[in-house]
């Protein structure tokens, strides 16, 4: 029993003794591993800022060999137009001598002698004189040869120099420990969020800026410079996503590089389907550089209509009388017909009974037209007086009357609905007719529909 108890205590004191030792030497294997990657990580840095010097080194090396190009350049296109005179000189002065030796062989004069000793003698000169340019040249050019050579070999090794810098952060951030990783990676993806939520904050406050109380209708320019926001919010907000996606991978020590390659092969492989998109972005970007039509325009674009609500390289987003959303791709836009543009046009037709004396109905027109203008309200909304075109059509049952009023930009139909509501009680008041569809039943003659009228009548008297 004595024995059972020793050995029970000495396993419980060998256990006490593994749970107090065994945390200490995994502490201490993780502290020397973090002492090792805090070592490799100072190494690359080392490495890394000594690159970055000889990348300095070489870029000044390669504005200095650039500068002594241009001047050997320089120097080389002078000696080139040197060459040429002294070459015309050296051929004049042949002719000049060839000349003298042919009248000293025919006059045998000594003037003429001495002259051709001259020229011999010049002509000889400017030959030599040329052979020097000439030779003058060939070292400009060989000089100007090594430069673009050096030109080459820096820009190569500034190439590799890049390359090894590249490496060297990747390399650091692969030795920094995960939750490092993770920490920068949070702090980009929050610095990234402050600067989208600053754009957004920036084209509310500028859409704020721009919008003018008791405003009935923004100018175009205003009307452009919002439509600008929204495309400013929408590139900026692809913008930073790309930018903070970029960094976040190359924290956690993934080149970069190779994916946007293996991205290009990609979209070379869907290039077909890829056009598309390009001709959206292209049409889109006309759209815009033109102004066609901007933010709270009203437009139908082909067989769709509605207030313009958003635009951007890609798409357009209408929204139409019924509340409902429509989408259109800008490179589907083949015809824009815009009602709100400069300015709108309430054009109306009116029908009244061929009894009316459409003189008369003119003027009751016209003079709905003057009310409305003199209107506080609705005389801000209308630009000109009345135009009247006159009588357009007779139809079935009517006399069409056509007329219309310039107005603001989208501010047509509710001049439109407030001319008509205005014309109805005026033609109320003064007994004029608008015609409406109604049908007369005929009931005919003969004896075959006697039972028929017979009928009718009972029950006209029923009703009775």
């Amino acid at each position: 029993m004595r024995k059972k108890i020793c050995g029970n205590t000495l396993y419980a004191l060998l256990f006490a003794i593994g749970i107090f030792l065994v945390p200490q030497a995994v502490a201490q294997d993780v502290d020397q591993e973090l002492d090792t990657v805090k070592s490799e990580i100072k190494e690359i840095e080392t490495k890394q800022a000594k690159t970055a010097e000889e990348l300095e080194a070489e870029e000044e090396k390669i504005y200095q060999a650039e500068k002594k190009a241009e001047e050997i350049i320089e120097n080389k296109e002078d000696l080139e137009e040197q060459v040429k005179i002294k070459e015309k000189e050296a051929m004049l002065a042949k002719k000049e001598l060839a000349v003298a030796e042919r009248e000293a062989k025919a006059t045998k004069d000594p003037e003429t002698i001495k002259k051709v000793k001259e020229l011999s003698a010049k002509a000889e000169k400017l030959k030599k004189e040329t052979l020097i340019y000439q030779d003058k040249l060939k070292i400009a050019t060989s000089k100007s040869a090594i430069a673009q050579q050096k030109i080459e070999t820096h820009k190569k090794e500034i190439e590799e120099l890049k390359a090894n810098l590249n490496d060297l952060r990747i390399r650091k951030n692969g030795k920094r420990n995960f939750f490092e990783q993770a920490l920068v990676s949070i702090g980009i993806v929050l610095v990234g969020f402050i600067m989208f939520l600053l754009l957004k904050l920036g084209v509310k406050r500028l859409d704020a800026f721009l919008s003018k109380e008791n405003e009935l209708r923004e100018d175009a320019m205003t009307l452009r410079l919002k439509t600008l926001g929204k495309l400013t919010n929408w590139l900026g907000g692809i913008a930073i996503f790309v930018l903070v996606l970029y960094m976040v991978l190359e924290n956690h020590g993934i080149n970069v590089a190779p994916l946007l390659a293996g991205a290009g092969i990609i979209g070379l492989a869907f290039g077909f389907g890829g056009q598309y998109l390009i001709r959206d972005l292209i049409n889109g970007l006309f759209i815009l550089i033109e102004g066609q039509f901007r933010i709270n325009d009203v437009v139908k674009i082909n067989e769709n209509g509605g207030l313009v609500e958003d635009i951007n390289l890609r798409i357009t987003t209408l929204r139409d009388l019924a509340g409902r959303v429509i989408i259109i791709p800008n490179g589907e836009i083949k015809t824009v017909i815009n009602f709100t543009r400069g300015y709108s046009q309430a054009l109306l037709d009116i029908g009244v009974a061929y009894k009316e004396n459409v003189d008369e109905v003119m003027k009751v027109i016209k003079g709905i037209g003057k009310e409305m203008r003199q209107d506080k309200h609705f005389g801000r909304l209308i630009l000109d007086d009345l135009e009247m075109f006159g009588v357009d059509d007779f139809a079935e049952s009517q006399v069409t009357i056509k007329f219309r009023i310039k107005t603001l930009p989208i501010k047509q139909w509710e001049v439109m609905r407030e001319f008509r509501r205005r014309l109805k009680n005026k033609f109320d008041e003064l007994g004029i007719e608008i015609p409406f569809p109604h049908t007369t039943v005929y009931w005919g003659t003969g004896k075959d529909n006697e039972w028929v009228r017979h009928f009718a009548n009972k029950i006209s008297q029923a009703k009775k």
